[in-house]
């Protein structure tokens, strides 16, 4: 998050200086397009495993409450 601001500064500095359509702050905008996007990735997978995580205990201990109270087969 700390490098997304740093960039997001740098090209509102560099937009200021050289404008919005200068090649130096198109650079910018998208260098800070990436850094967003690896940002959103990496959230979206930490999210990912913490919900595989979550199917793995609940199927645990479903499991584990199934042989604690077998059903009777009749």
């Amino acid at each position: 998050m700390e490098k997304i601001q740093l960039k997001r500064d740098e090209m509102i500095a560099c937009a200021r200086a050289t404008g919005l359509n200068s090649e130096e702050t198109i650079c910018c905008s998208q260098e800070l397009d990436r850094l967003i996007f690896l940002c959103q990735d990496s959230h979206k997978r930490r999210q990912q495993r913490k919900q595989s995580g979550l199917i793995f205990v609940r199927q645990m201990i479903l499991l584990m409450n199934k042989f604690k109270n077998p059903a009777r087969i009749i």
